[in-house]
């Protein structure tokens, strides 16, 4: 069986020689070695020219054609994508596109990642267009003043009994980055708008978010202010937030300097000196701002958590009618936190305190006293909170915050003197690109006098990532 096998197989392959060399033959006509098979066969005056072999050649000809030019269609198209890839990578940064821990997945204040979605390149520039659409539908079943988001500062102290329900998109963001290369150095414009511009309740009008230019170490523009530290916040789907996080985005000059090769960096900035007076009854007058804040902060970030302590100092000035400015110095400490704690759950912290930084959290910097006499107010805030990632398609946020304003004598009895806030959620990604969720807030408002009132809400969302 074994010389059977042998045999046969030294026969089939002198076979294949045999006709191998008979089609050698038949191709090698002299004169046209270097013409194609299709023009050999349109060759009239050819010694060879058989119908029925020509109608054969013809056939298989048609055959390989079919076969070779979708395959080059395939590769040209990978060859592309490849190459688009490439390019999209070039534009890439640490600096801007370092990740903030493995669960990205419904994070609202992350920039929209630069990798995937609709990108438009050429040869030195690179735009992604990125946002998402957000419908946000409300429930109330307490009085609150603030409508759109769960502010809890809104909530008004011995009103009588009332209910509210809003459906509005103003959440929804548009985003253009921008990138290109000078000298081998990534230089990035970032524009984002959002709808919540004009009166709570309202439609919504288009409002600037971000709009600053980063190449190397400087940043200019406006943007998150230096004293926050935006990966440290839980992903609430109400637009507001827990009541001591410093969401301020505003106009600043930024230097920002990595320290070695251990994740540490360095900041500091001057940024737009924005104030919030409650000026006495007694007095005409108005808010002025003679110097930028001047902030810094120190970060460490590593693979399981960053971590980062911020200082501001700034000058408060008012000028009332027909007198010089008086000013004041304000400060503040915001200390922040986020760490994988587990393999599928990370937990954020914050403390906030200072005197004359309230603007940095929606309350007054200074507060009337008396019918002419005003004071700095001191602040004091807090917030835990945590995500868990239950598989693919589930996630979960829960936060509380606290803040604090220390009384001070003369303020009026319905000023603000400490609210809370609660968010409970889950949300659900059935699809790419799509999320769904649900949420509870609670929150509680109690005056100077010790008065108080409390407000809950369900919020239910439907987003829609763009590409």
């Amino acid at each position: 069986m074994i010389f059977s096998n042998s045999a046969r197989l030294f026969f089939d392959l002198a076979l294949g020689l045999i006709l191998f060399a008979l089609l050698a033959c038949v191709l090698a006509v002299p004169g046209r070695a270097d013409e194609s098979l299709a023009a050999l066969l349109r060759t009239a005056d050819d010694p060879f020219d058989e119908p029925l072999l020509l109608a054969q050649f013809s056939e298989f000809n048609e055959s390989l054609d079919a076969i070779e030019s979708p395959v080059t269609e395939v590769f040209d198209q990978v060859d592309a994508i490849t190459l688009d890839r490439s390019m999209q990578q070039s534009f890439t940064s640490e600096s801007f596109d370092q990740s903030r821990g493995d669960q990205q997945p419904n994070n609202f204040t992350a920039f929209p990642d630069f990798n995937r979605g609709i990108v438009v390149l050429s040869d030195d520039v690179a735009l992604k267009i990125g946002g998402f659409v957000k419908a946000d539908f409300i429930s109330d079943f307490d009085p609150i003043d603030s409508i759109d988001s769960f502010d809890t500062s809104e909530i008004p102290v011995g009103a009588t009994d009332r209910k509210n329900s809003r459906f509005h998109a103003r959440s929804s963001r548009l985003s253009f980055d921008t990138r290109w290369k000078v000298q081998q150095e990534v230089v990035r414009a970032y524009v984002e708008a959002d709808f919540f511009g004009g009166e709570d309740g309202g439609n919504g009008s288009l409002r600037l978010r971000h709009a600053y230019g980063t190449m190397g170490y400087v940043t200019a523009g406006q943007t998150w202010t230096t004293f926050t530290h935006p990966s440290a916040v839980p992903q609430t789907l109400d637009f507001e937030g827990a009541v001591s996080n410093v969401n301020r985005r505003q106009g600043l000059v930024r230097l920002e300097l990595p320290l070695g090769d251990f994740g540490w960096s360095w900041a500091v900035s001057l940024e737009d000196p924005r104030i919030e007076i409650d000026v006495p009854i007694g007095v005409m007058g108005e808010g002025r701002t003679e110097s930028p804040d001047v902030i810094t902060h120190l970060k460490l970030e590593r693979d399981r958590g960053d971590f980062q302590a911020a200082f501001v100092i700034r000058e408060l000035g008012f000028q009332p009618v027909g007198d010089p400015v008086i000013t004041d110095t304000a400060w503040g400490f915001n200390f922040t936190g986020s760490a994988k704690v587990l393999e599928d759950t990370r937990v954020y912290s914050q403390i906030t305190f200072g005197e004359g930084i309230g603007s940095y959290r929606g309350s007054p910097d200074v507060v009337s006293t008396g019918p002419t006499t005003a004071e700095i107010s001191p602040m004091f805030g807090w917030m835990i909170g945590g995500k868990h990632v239950w598989n693919d398609q589930w996630t979960s946020n829960l936060t509380y915050s606290e803040l604090w304003l220390d009384p001070i004598v003369g303020q009026d009895p319905t000023d603000l003197r400490r609210t809370n806030y609660l968010a409970v959620n889950l949300i659900h990604n059935p699809i790419d690109r799509v999320f769904v969720g649900a949420e509870y807030l609670y929150g509680m408002r109690e005056n100077q006098s010790g008065n108080q009132a409390d407000a809950t809400r369900v919020q239910m969302t439907v987003g829609f990532y763009l590409p």
